[in-house]
């Protein structure tokens, strides 16, 4: 790309020096994390839409999940076609997806829309993040991922309380047909204006994982399952404990898309400076008591929604901090070691998605902040026992 040392001496101006084509791989990032992310606020609306439970729609939302463990495949075949490939037909797998889960009139067409949904957003995910991990220098890799990873606060915080509004004037099949549209675009932009692609690798062969990269896909397993469980009973322990409707969903979403954004927006500004694995650690840390304490939410709306928040702050720093560690862990091979990555995490929801749904509706919230705990315990244990700062440097096996 010729970006690499030009750009190292110049990182400290903010974003004036960043890779060409990343604000542009951040906006459709962002569009992917809409289409990607809809479901979960309006789980309950969904669901009744579709004449099923939150408990078999958080059941269908394990299918997806399952689906994402092929992230490895997707990996070594971004790391054979490209980057800008991957990204490209994500965006716009995402986009006929949208249509189909906007089409569906039962539960059937729905789950195949889910699958087609995991699979695009893995090649979009594992695309846009090898070719920051290429193109950005891991002194400054916090700052790019952040960038990147802020979208995901942005499609809550701009995305759903704008398909709260599309609900209401429609129904809730409207917005997942808004979103198809801005895919399709956004995919024809991508066609046309992404920077080439990275050097590829000549080979793959003899590629295998360090003891160090198989320690973070199983604190990637142990974060997946904690994060879901939370996106999977938040929105009805809401409804459940203090009546929110569809329209006070979006204003929850947007709540915690700020939570998001300011833990991201926090380690774009500040990860590299104190290092990606300390931040890690800490905030992980920080989330172990909110998550143990999240049923006293149900005495009060606003102690619910405080202790929701300052959760997402946490695990967002830890998510990003981790993306921009896991980056590094393979650089012969980015697209394929970030495809187990995702395959980690994936498992990890998979687990957390039925769990959290299942036992939520048949005992409530106590046994999921309970074992939401301990998950995020384990993942705090693996990190600690694996990572130091600086990152270390690690013999295959």
């Amino acid at each position: 790309m010729g970006t690499k040392g030009n750009n190292q001496s110049k990182f400290g101006k903010f974003s004036s020096d960043l890779p060409s084509g990343l604000f542009l791989i951040a906006f459709g990032r962002f569009i992917s994390n809409v289409a990607y992310r809809m479901v979960f606020p309006f789980l309950p609306t969904i669901s009744r839409g579709l004449g099923v439970t939150t408990g078999t729609m958080g059941t269908a939302l394990a299918m997806r999940d399952l689906v994402e463990m092929s992230s490895p495949l997707l990996g070594k075949l971004t790391d054979k076609r490209g980057t800008n490939q991957a990204m490209t037909a994500g965006i716009l797998g995402l986009g006929m997806a949208s249509v189909l889960q906007g089409a569906s009139s039962g539960l059937i067409l729905f789950v195949f829309a889910l699958v087609l949904t995991a699979f695009s957003k893995n090649s979009f995910d594992i695309g846009s993040s090898a070719w920051t991990g290429a193109s950005v220098p891991y002194a400054y890799r916090s700052r790019a991922i952040g960038l990147i990873e802020t979208t995901w606060a942005l499609s809550f915080m701009v995305g759903m309380p704008l398909a709260s509004v599309l609900i209401r004037a429609g129904t809730w099949r409207t917005p997942f047909i808004i979103v198809a549209a801005l895919c399709l675009v956004t995919g024809i932009i991508f066609h046309y204006h992404l920077p080439p692609n990275p050097p590829a690798i000549s080979s793959l062969k003899g590629v295998g994982l360090s003891t160090t990269a198989k320690r973070a896909i199983i604190a990637m397993v142990a974060l997946g399952s904690g994060h879901m469980m939370m996106l999977v009973t938040f929105a009805i322990f809401l409804e459940d404990e203090h009546d929110v409707s569809t329209s006070g969903l979006g204003l929850v979403a947007l709540i915690i898309g700020l939570a998001e954004l300011l833990g991201s927006g926090g380690v774009t500004l500040f990860g590299d400076k104190f290092g990606k694995v300390t931040v890690v650690k800490y905030a992980l840390l920080l989330s172990l008591p909110l998550s143990i304490i999240l049923p006293f939410g149900s005495s009060s709306i606003w102690l619910a929604l405080l202790l929701i928040s300052l959760w997402f702050v946490c695990t967002e720093c830890v998510i990003v901090s981790m993306l921009s560690t896991c980056t590094e862990l393979d650089k012969r091979a980015r697209g394929a070691m970030m495809g187990f990555v995702y395959a980690g995490w994936a498992l990890g929801r998979l687990f957390g998605a039925i769990f959290g749904s299942r036992v939520y509706e048949n005992s409530g919230i106590v046994p999921v902040a309970l074992v939401m705990t301990f998950t995020l315990t384990v993942a705090l244990l693996v990190i600690y026992k694996t990572f130091k700062e600086p990152m270390p440097t690690t013999k295959k096996i």
